[in-house]
């Protein structure tokens, strides 16, 4: 019998990602939703580390949807909240279908590995005042009008260019391969380089041809403890300078706003996401909270936000 694949991306983060809705009017939780006096709460509570591959939770009139990565993809978040009767919730985003992978699974190890530990990635000076905290910490910035993944991404380099990531950037952007899938994980990287030196063409061109990067699972059990091992122990120098993922443009007329926050992994553990809805789009930082702290993150997406203003 073929072993089962299985999730050996680094073991020591929760992988859990995190979609705030706003229902448009009365909503009623599921039975078992979780709740909290303050959405700031209630989000580092969903952020933990939990086996659940979905967990509801609400704060006021905010709605949290948690789940595992190895479970749900970005878009299929917006599929949970069909389920949750606040749908239909479409996104614009096309997704890349079976776009190759450059390297194997093995391969890709061992080509990443390398990276971390002769050429790393920029990473950025964490910015936190007073004792390091735990889990994770979580911000937000609304802008007007619709956002391309590519200006994002070319924002997000240049911004990080200038607060101290200088030469190496990196950011890793998350897509989806099949946008319709539903409540599962159809997600792979596009990863890109070097992207404080692209103008907003370059970086248009390389997310349309960047190959694929492999997901983290696998069946080859000696590589998986390799792997592990090699995680654990280069973890802040892997990864990337920034994760970037856009949900695109969504519509969901039973919600009144969205945002969302992927998961924070390796290097400089910034990641961000994007939603436009209703003619605006909301951003969302999330960092370690060992770290980094609300006043530090905000720095860091406000910067974003003048970039994306000069657009």
């Amino acid at each position: 019998m073929t072993e089962p694949a299985r999730w050996v991306a680094d073991p020591s983060i929760g992988w859990r990602i995190l979609l705030t809705a706003t229902p448009a009017g009365p909503f009623v939780a599921p039975p078992d939703a979780r709740s909290a006096t303050s959405l700031d709460a209630l989000r580092r509570e969903l952020a933990a580390p939990s086996p659940d591959p979905v967990v509801i939770g609400t704060a006021g009139r905010d709605l949290v949807v948690s789940a595992h990565h190895s479970a749900v993809d970005g878009l299929g978040l917006l599929s949970v909240l069909d389920e949750l009767d606040l749908g239909p919730a479409t996104s614009s985003a096309r997704g890349i279908g079976e776009r190759p992978a450059a390297h194997g699974y093995a391969g890709t190890v061992t080509r990443r590995l390398a990276e971390a530990a002769f050429r790393p990635p920029a990473a950025v000076r964490p910015r936190r005042e007073g004792p390091p905290g735990e889990g994770d910490v979580m911000v937000e910035l609304e802008v007007a009008g619709m956002v391309r993944t590519a200006d994002l991404v070319h924002a997000s380099a240049h911004a990080l260019a200038r607060l101290g990531a200088r030469r190496h950037v990196a950011v890793a952007v998350g897509v989806t391969r099949d946008p319709g899938a539903g409540v599962q994980d159809r997600s792979a990287l596009l990863r890109l380089r070097d992207v404080e030196r692209m103008d907003r063409a370059a970086v248009a061109r390389r997310l349309r041809e960047a190959p694929a990067e492999r997901p983290p699972v696998s069946r080859a059990g000696a590589v998986d403890r390799v792997a592990a091992v090699a995680m654990r122990a280069l973890a802040r120098r892997l990864g990337s300078t920034l994760l970037v993922s856009h949900l695109g443009e969504v519509s969901a007329p039973a919600v009144e706003r969205l945002a969302f926050h992927p998961v924070t992994a390796g290097g400089t553990g910034l990641a961000l996401g994007a939603v436009g809805h209703s003619g605006r789009t909301v951003l969302g930082l999330r960092a370690r909270a060992s770290a980094w702290d609300a006043d530090g993150l905000e720095q860091v997406l406000e910067a974003v936000g003048g970039r994306l203003s000069e657009r």
